[in-house]
């Protein structure tokens, strides 16, 4: 009877598409590949944070990234990654101390300052400062290029290693440093111990006690 083939046919599609639409296959809950067997698929149930966005790892400011960037930018720019690296290690290691600010802009910006009624900001008094590009009354505004791009691109790996507790300080703990080429070091060189001699710098620690 051509009828009762069809009412059979509707039947077996309706079933199909029933056990489709309801099967694991077809799920829409989370699920992931049983590492004991690479052929089953077994269905994740309860996992709330499926949907949530993940909390994002950032613990940095912007302001962060650009002072930190301009510092290795200004006094490693032409060096290597591993001089870029040890300039960087430098002012971490003083935000960590309890000698320094506690930021990374404090620690790069710090020095005697006044205000300038004309610019209405706080600006350094020249040659008083920690590092010498910030107040040697040129301009601190980064020529763009691949110098300038390198230091950026090693200030934000510096900063999310270092609070991710990742970062390699190649200095051994290094706060201080001059340039090796100068004819008559630093006289407060004399009372702290070398820690690491990269590139064009001479890296130092503070002396340590003796017991």
């Amino acid at each position: 009877d051509t009828s009762m083939v069809k009412i059979v046919r509707m039947f077996l599609a309706l079933f199909a598409t029933l056990w489709y639409t309801t099967s694991q296959l077809n799920s829409s809950a989370p699920f992931y590949i049983d590492s004991n067997s690479k052929s089953s698929i077994i269905e994740k149930m309860g996992d709330t944070n499926y949907y949530q966005t993940p909390e994002p790892k950032i613990k940095y400011s912007s302001a962060d990234a650009d002072c930190l960037a301009k510092n290795i930018y200004f006094e490693a720019g032409v060096e290597s990654t591993a001089g870029k690296l040890a300039v960087a290690n430098v002012t971490i290691n003083r935000k960590l101390n309890k000698s320094y600010p506690n930021t990374i802009c404090g620690v790069v910006q710090e020095g005697i300052h006044y205000y300038n009624a004309k610019s209405e900001h706080y600006v350094p008094v020249k040659n008083r400062c920690q590092f010498s590009w910030y107040c040697d009354g040129r301009t601190d505004i980064p020529n763009e290029g691949k110098t300038w791009e390198s230091s950026r691109a090693l200030a934000i790996t510096v900063l999310e290693s270092h609070y991710d507790e990742e970062l390699i300080d190649i200095t051994d703990g290094a706060i201080f440093y001059h340039a090796n080429w100068m004819k008559k070091y630093p006289s407060w060189s004399k009372q702290k111990i070398i820690m690491a001699s990269i590139d064009r710098h001479i890296f130092y620690g503070n002396k340590r006690k003796l017991y």
